[in-house]
């Protein structure tokens, strides 16, 4: 969804608007007659955070475990996924 601002506004605080626009988002220009006259994109990247890998390890784990509960055929997910790459 666009933000319509006016291009006086987006002249005082281009920066800071900017800054605060997340990723992805757009902000809609307007004239001082309400005229659409450009869309602003914001193209900045979020943050990578990286995890320790105890944390993926304890994920993979616990999708290991949901899955094997789900699991109801006569062979394990580890057969079935064995005898699908032969």
């Amino acid at each position: 969804m666009s933000t319509p601002i006016s291009v006086e506004a987006a002249e005082r605080d281009l920066r800071g608007l900017l800054e605060r626009l997340p990723l992805g988002e757009t902000v809609t220009l307007f004239d001082p007659e309400g005229t659409p006259l450009a869309i602003l994109v914001s193209l900045k990247s979020k943050p990578v955070t990286h995890r320790p890998m105890s944390d993926w390890q304890a994920q993979w784990e616990s999708l290991a475990k949901e899955v094997s509960s789900a699991w109801n055929a006569e062979q394990s997910a580890i057969e079935t996924l064995a005898e699908m790459r032969r």
